[in-house]
């Protein structure tokens, strides 16, 4: 399994819904709010890295609202 963590830059107002949106993708796992430079963080778990390259580039990244992402892949 890989895993990693996602940080979000979020639009202004529209963390709640982003949340719950990131939320019901496959191979999310978690999904925080946050205060701070980053608005929402999210796990993603996959089979293998390109599979969460594949949830973070083709689907997160789509979702209207998010801004930026800065993807942390875990190696151990």
């Amino acid at each position: 399994m890989t895993k990693a963590f996602v940080l979000i830059s979020a639009d202004t107002g529209v963390e709640g819904l982003l949340h719950e949106e990131i939320r019901a993708l496959e191979g999310v796992k978690e999904v925080y709010e946050l205060y701070g430079e980053y608005d929402i963080m999210a796990v993603v778990e996959e089979e293998d890295e390109k599979q969460v390259q594949h949830v973070v580039s083709w689907e997160l990244r789509k979702i209207k609202g998010i801004k930026s992402t800065n993807t942390m892949v875990v190696i151990r």
